[in-house]
């Protein structure tokens, strides 16, 4: 199946990507780039709940249930997301009904109610799941990092969800403004992928229904500022310690060569993964498994590794780690052998990509909220196929220069990892 997007821009500023696909639906995403890395102090959550409310009502569909039984009528069905860096409004629908599905969305956002009864309804709905993800040890894990190393600390809260405090007392005129100043047509995207028959007749139904959106410029993004850190978290009534192995990202979107840097990192993390998980499960038996996690946003993104054990064997792991770490940094690296397993493995994976709309739509879509373009798939995959063992050396160098930080949540243990990392790393 081809991949051929297009890109294209309405008069007001909208950007629009168009993905025509062999495929009988249509994907939709309506992304603005904002998200909550944008939101100061006072502003914590208005993100998240402004998502929620653009859903609660419009003169046409009063009600979150008269929308979703009209979508589903017609063949398709609808979400939205709030993230770090955007917000989308999303769905998908049979492709004979997509001037359906536009027209849901374009009156959603152009005639949200922000109805007060609504605020409050929604405001105990969005409460209760932050009281639940609050009790959620994962998430008090990801609150600590985000904390420790980024400094973004939302007393009784969490990122996205915003604080306790700000989720009581916001109101239909903060979301009036937030509206009207985070979602213009100039940081917005409507992306489609599947089913196009006449792209110029689509232009121009998407001209005249998403008129309405402003045309200012919208600042991003507060800064984040990674400081390392060797911290744990205690969280009692826990029996196994989650250790996170973090650094900040080795390439930038800034970066030139980025594809074929990105292309080499990729392929170092996957062969440090795979090495790790051979080293820490197989054959010492410490861990259940090692999986990749992040931290941060667009500007400041913290790659690394996560893995749990218990308390008595956290200074194992951190030992190993390290010493797996530099050695396949400095002399096992990936081989020609392993290159060419990961090239064909791709295969698949490209096929997965090309033969989904969902897919297609999320990457075009991140691509633009990342890069503001469209990258050129065959040719990453050209550049991929086409890395060599020097390559890996060449672009992985000062990967560890980080630098690292071990965060570790659960119960407490006896182990100064920061030392046990620095004698090992070598």
């Amino acid at each position: 199946m081809k991949f051929n997007p297009t890109m294209h821009k309405l008069s007001n500023g909208i950007t629009v990507i168009l993905d025509p696909m062999d495929v009988a639906t249509d994907e939709l995403c309506i992304c603005f780039k904002t998200g909550a890395s944008d939101e100061k102090p006072n502003e914590y959550g208005i993100t998240h709940f402004c998502e929620h409310m653009i859903d609660k009502g419009t003169p046409r569909f009063p009600t979150p249930r008269i929308g979703d039984d009209y979508i589903a009528e017609h063949g398709g069905y609808t979400n939205a997301i709030t993230s770090m860096d955007c917000l989308r409004f999303t769905g998908r629908i049979i492709a004979k009904n997509l001037w359906v599905l536009l027209d849901f969305w374009a009156d959603k956002l152009k005639n949200a109610l922000f109805d007060e009864s609504v605020i409050e309804n929604e405001r105990g709905v969005i409460l209760d799941e932050l009281r639940r993800r609050l009790s959620d040890n994962e998430i008090k894990a990801q609150i600590f990092a985000y904390e420790k190393l980024l400094g973004l600390n939302i007393p009784k809260g969490k990122v996205i969800l915003g604080s306790s405090e700000n989720i009581k007392r916001f109101k239909h005129a903060d979301f009036v403004k937030f509206v009207s100043k985070r979602m213009s047509a100039k940081n917005c995207l409507i992306c489609i992928s599947g089913k196009i028959q006449n792209k110029k007749k689509l232009l121009t139904d998407l001209e005249k229904m998403f008129n309405f959106l402003p045309t200012h410029d919208v600042k991003n993004y507060n800064p984040l500022k990674y400081r390392a850190h060797f911290a744990h978290n205690y969280i009692p009534d826990t029996k196994n310690v989650v250790i996170e192995f973090l650094l900040p990202a080795l390439w930038n979107h800034n970066t030139r060569n980025f594809d074929k840097k990105e292309s080499c990192v990729s392929m170092f993390e996957n062969c440090l993964h795979e090495k790790l998980f051979d080293i820490l499960r197989s054959e010492n038996g410490l861990t259940y498994g090692v999986s990749r996690t992040w931290y941060g946003n667009m500007n400041t993104q913290l790659p690394g590794f996560r893995t749990e054990t218990s308390p008595n064997n956290v200074a194992r792991v951190v030992e190993l780690f390290a010493k797996t770490a530099y050695r396949v940094y400095t002399k096992d690296l990936p081989t020609a052998d392993y290159l060419h397993k990961y090239t064909n493995e791709l295969q698949l994976s490209r096929a997965n990509f090309l033969e989904s709309n969902s897919n297609r739509c999320d990457r075009l879509v991140l691509d633009w909220v990342h890069f503001n373009r469209l990258n050129d798939f065959y040719e990453q995959c050209r550049i991929m196929d086409s890395v060599t063992v020097k390559d890996v050396f060449k672009y992985t160098r000062g990967y560890f220069d980080g630098p690292i930080s071990i965060i570790t949540h659960g119960p407490k243990f006896d182990a100064n990892l920061k030392q046990i990392w620095t004698k090992n790393f070598k």
